[in-house]
């Protein structure tokens, strides 16, 4: 009788599993907790971002790429994320260095960039050398398709008020991007004379013109590529060299915060930075994450435009890490440091609620120098070396001292120049990785064209379905509701957004993730709108999930907002029924269920029928 009951337990506990692997997942099993090449980007990756459930959007600076568009050498690419094959695109703007985001409208904005270039990164008069233009004040727009039809519009009459190269964009509350700082020209690091220290909007605000920002003159030359994030207060955070502000854009003030301990951040220091993931739990309150960078000493020693001033391919990256919760009040918080220091690491969110931390080096900084006697001491050009080929991930919900986890690793080193994104299934597209001047396969840190991914460890495990998820979320009214198998899926099930970002330079600008309000009446989950506050997660397409004990669903591309640039409606909180007071008679039989089959898979880990191959490389930090 016993054994009957068990078999029957079994059996339940199987059609559960069945019943979530049978939505469509779209995931191969035997791949969780590893990463593998599978393809060819054919430029290289200086900028990438996820435009549709298929498609990965890749730019490269003007260079000399192998492949060819309408004459001349290719600089972007769509890529195709299931069959791993590249369309050409025409792009004639120089976009190297350039920044982007998405808009209300579902379009994306690459914006800024350098001089037109030829050879070896020398400035070419404007359609000559490798038949760019100038890129400084260009304005690129793309509406991602999944026909081939799409281009990048890429007009030189679509123009910035002035010059930006190195600059960062943050969506804003009515759909439209900020666009911070940069350089006017120059090379390596900005002096007060080539640093732009304003901002302009697109869609052009206050009769198009830029605006000053204190900061951004303040902390040349560590001013470029600053890091920003919205906050709930309709503020920009802002952070560059050492100071940190909450910077309020319509009444052009700021509030300073306490400067941030340890090494310089920014570019070309380069510590990788995020958001941490809103949620109900602590009333969505913001917390930034940094960790990594560089440290040099004196300013003076970071050089100027011609280069850095002083040794420094060498120099052993820092391993702080540093966060604060602007909003809240108080200063930098001490986290776990890194297992190994690293400069140009980046961050994605992962829809679990945790980050993946990857590319970079563990010496050396941004940059590149065409002279082999610079005194920075490049290796071939590049002024970073000793890649971290070690992918680390990042629980903020642990407690301190465990929130790192080495998870998978790989061969290819990822210095200056490469990049990553977080894909529907949840695995990460990493690709780029140019330390060079120009395509060059000559020095020891080559012109990098492979394409790898990531799969977290939960990969190969079921999935739930997407299905209940709507394809736009408003600013508060009505919610909606999505039916799990059974009540225990529920009681641990919940819903998320993620804005995928820009990604380049050991950044994902715009990059953010929310998890919606919800509440559960046996097997169904009723779920909140977003919060009745646009500044918390800003109108454009995101990805959504559906996540159940730590597993998501397929994401699914939506749009949050109406779907336009401009003043985004906004309704009363949703309204969630209450959550049963009580577990029913099901779902204490899933739960024994459950607790069976854990027992009877830790009796077959014991003997070793569960042995991982892998376990060994993703053991606890």
């Amino acid at each position: 009788m016993l054994f009957s009951t068990q078999m029957t337990l079994l059996k339940g506990a199987v059609l559960g599993a069945l019943l979530l692997a049978s939505a469509g997942s779209g995931v191969s099993a035997g791949k969780a907790g590893t990463m593998e090449v599978v393809g060819n980007s054919g430029v290289s990756a200086q900028m990438m971002f996820l435009g549709t459930e298929n498609k990965v959007y890749i730019l490269d600076k003007t260079e000399n790429n192998p492949i060819k568009v309408n004459g001349h050498p290719a600089w972007a690419v769509e890529y195709d994320i299931n069959t791993n094959r590249y369309r050409t695109m025409d792009v004639r703007s120089n976009t190297f260095c350039a920044g982007g985001m998405t808009l209300g409208d579902g379009r994306w904005l690459v914006t800024g960039g350098n001089k037109a270039t030829t050879t070896n990164g020398a400035t070419a008069q404007p359609g000559k050398g490798y038949g760019s233009y100038n890129g400084g004040k260009s304005l690129r727009f793309l509406s991602p398709c999944d026909n081939g039809s799409c281009q990048w519009n890429d007009q030189a009459s679509n123009a910035l008020n002035t010059e930006r190269w190195y600059p960062t964009v943050e969506p804003l509350r009515d759909g439209s991007n900020i666009i911070l700082g940069g350089m006017r020209d120059g090379g390596f690091v900005p002096s007060q004379g080539s640093n732009n220290p304003t901002y302009e909007f697109y869609p052009p605000k206050h009769n198009g013109g830029s605006r000053p920002m204190g900061i951004l003159q303040r902390t040349v030359p560590m001013s470029l590529f600053p890091i920003a994030y919205l906050m709930s207060s309709g503020e920009v955070f802002v952070q560059a060299g050492k100071e940190a502000t909450l910077w309020n854009y319509a009444k052009q003030s700021e509030r300073g915060l306490p400067n941030i301990p340890g090494p310089p951040r920014v570019y070309p220091a380069s510590g990788g930075s995020a958001l941490l993931p809103l949620t109900p739990d602590n009333n969505y309150r913001e917390t930034i994450l940094i960790c990594g960078g560089m440290s040099v000493g004196k300013t003076s020693n970071w050089g100027n435009e011609g280069g850095v001033g002083m040794a420094i391919t060498q120099k052993p990256a820092s391993t702080s890490c540093e966060q604060i919760s602007p909003i809240a009040g108080g200063g930098w918080q001490a986290v776990d440091a890194l297992p190994q220091g690293r400069s140009m690491g980046q961050f994605i969110q992962l829809p679990d609620g945790t980050l993946w931390f990857g590319n970079g080096v563990t010496t050396g900084v941004a940059g590149y120098t065409t002279n082999p006697n610079d005194v920075g001491r490049p290796v071939g050009q590049s002024y970073g070396d000793n890649p971290s080929y070690q992918p680390l991930v990042y629980n903020p919900k642990a407690s301190m001292g465990n929130r790192w986890k080495r998870v998978g690793s790989t061969n290819i080193g990822r210095l200056y120049h490469s990049t990553a994104t977080l894909l529907p299934d949840s695995s990460i597209l990493v690709s780029g990785s140019n330390p060079n001047s120009d395509v060059n396969m000559n020095v020891k840190w080559k012109t990098e064209y492979r394409v790898e991914r990531w799969y977290p460890e939960f990969y190969d495990a079921p999935r739930p379905s997407n299905a209940g998820l709507p394809r736009s979320f408003s600013y508060g009214g009505p919610g909606f509701t999505i039916n799990l198998p059974s009540a225990a899926q529920a009681a641990k099930a919940k819903v998320v957004l993620v804005r995928t970002g820009f990604s380049t330079h050991a950044m994902n600008m715009g990059q953010r993730m929310i998890e919606l309000k919800s509440s559960r009446q046996g097997s169904r989950l009723s779920v909140a709108q977003l919060p009745p506050n646009p500044n918390l997660f800003a109108p454009g397409p995101a990805l959504a999930f559906v996540v159940v004990d730590g597993v998501p669903s397929q994401g699914k591309m939506v749009m949050v907002g109406n779907g336009q640039i401009g003043t985004q409606p906004v309704g009363a909180e949703t309204q969630l029924p209450a959550t049963n007071g009580r577990r029913d008679v099901e779902e204490e039989r899933e739960v024994v269920e459950e607790r069976h089959l854990s027992h009877h898979d830790d009796a077959l880990t014991r003997s070793g029928v569960h042995a991982r191959s892998h376990k060994t490389s993703n053991e606890r930090l």
